[in-house]
């Protein structure tokens, strides 16, 4: 069956069946069933032409753009050349595994409906699982006739919008989630004859973030950009331990040479204390040009010194609790200042404006991880990238224009303009 909507992908009654074999390419494929062990969700399919049994990959999520398949003779995986190597080596590792660990799965119902969309957002990278979440809104306000459903890894279970039909939500961590779980198809196979006619949510790796209501997820209003002239300046820094702001070119090579001759986590203690240090010596910069300015810090880390004007809120113990609060604080800050990555997803979406620290082997993911959250020329003005040596004079010299010129910048490219 063919979508009749772009956005969704049928499943029940009929399944998508618009595409060719993968092993003859012919176009007489008949749907015979679906597979949902997890992250994937497959069809059983066969060919009237060559008689191939196969799975293959229903477009949600990256299979969008790269769908696979494996032949049920031989267990060969089948995708295409521009296919990506993260995605093709877990798929190929676990398809002919299955694993018979149970899996528990809390099944939360807020309205009873006879048709679903469903949106499978689970992945084994944080930001993967935060951008597919995303895409709830839409499915919510353009389909209103059809209930959502969510499936969600439980440490991501706040973050569901409240006006979703139903909740799936499931006890895996991040690391756990490449693995196919038949407990996991047992579930959904059981669930989806509840249900008269089931869609699939595309779950789109990067959706138009401009038009994402941030505060239907977290529950915290972003920054509102009318108070970015008239407000004393807010900065919050997103420290990762995991991946260092290294200001020098040394600095770099000995972090990576010690990661790979003692370990990542050996590496970080002393290289943690130098991106400490650059953090520092960037409010010191900044408050010479803004002397009202405040900080937040964050990250998962030790808690380090709190002090007049800096509050710091790592934490190596995170809950919903400490989720909210480190939104709050985003939402507080006129610029949120960060390394690369899935961490600066909630900050962008709730700050003002970011400033980022864009290593080197990043730049052909650049933007991927900032929530934009204007559609117009202002982009070009709040979302800055900096080279990954970036001193602290360079973010102290960003963070301080942005403050100071936003007024002149609105006036100019978004107030007298037809």
């Amino acid at each position: 069956m063919r979508p009749t909507e772009q956005h969704l992908v049928p499943v029940r009654p009929a399944l998508f069946d618009a595409f060719p074999c993968p092993r003859c390419g012919a176009t007489d494929v008949h749907a015979e069933g679906t597979f949902f062990p997890g992250i994937h969700i497959l069809g059983r399919y066969g060919c009237a032409s060559c008689g191939a049994k196969f799975l293959r990959d229903l477009p949600v999520g990256f299979a969008n753009d790269h769908p696979l398949a494996i032949m049920e003779e031989d267990g060969k995986v089948i995708h295409g050349p521009e296919a990506p190597s993260w995605l093709v080596h877990p798929f190929t590792e676990h398809a002919g595994r299955i694993s018979e660990d149970p899996v528990r799965i809390e099944r939360i119902i807020h309205r009873e409906v006879r048709t679903a969309i469903v949106l499978n957002t689970l992945d084994f990278l944080y930001g993967h699982v935060l951008l597919k979440i995303y895409n709830a809104q839409h499915y919510l306000d353009h389909h209103p006739e059809h209930g959502l459903v969510m499936i969600v890894p439980r440490m991501f279970a706040w973050l569901v919008p409240r006006t979703c039909a139903e909740v799936w939500v499931v006890d895996l961590g991040l690391g756990r989630s490449r693995t196919w779980y038949r407990a996991m198809d047992d579930f959904v196979q059981a669930q989806l004859g509840r249900f008269d006619t089931v869609l699939l949510g595309r779950a789109y790796s990067h959706p138009d973030f401009a038009k994402v209501d941030i505060e239907r997820f977290t529950g915290v209003a972003p920054f509102a950009h009318a108070h970015m002239p008239d407000r004393p300046l807010h900065v919050t820094f997103v420290a990762r331990t995991d991946r260092i702001w290294t200001t020098t070119r040394l600095s770099k090579f000995l972090y990576r040479a010690m990661g790979r001759l003692f370990g990542r986590r050996a590496a970080q203690g002393p290289f943690h204390a130098l991106q400490e240090r650059a953090i520092r010596r960037s409010i010191r910069r900044i408050r010479r040009k803004e002397p009202d300015a405040t900080f937040s810090i964050v990250g998962l880390a030790p808690s380090g010194r709190s002090s007049m004007g800096v509050e710091d809120l790592r934490t190596l113990h995170m809950d919903e609790r400490m989720e909210k609060v480190w939104c709050a604080a985003y939402a507080r800050s006129h610029v949120v200042v960060g390394v690369h990555g899935s961490n600066m997803l909630l900050p962008t979406a709730h700050a003002g404006a970011c400033v980022e620290i864009l290593p080197h082997d990043r730049e052909e993911n650049i933007v991927q991880d900032i929530s934009v959250r204007v559609a117009d020329r202002r982009q070009l003005f709040l979302y800055r990238f900096l080279d990954e040596f970036a001193k602290p004079r360079d973010i102290a010299r960003v963070v301080h224009a942005i403050h100071v010129h936003y007024a002149q910048f609105h006036r100019n490219h978004v107030g007298n303009i037809f």
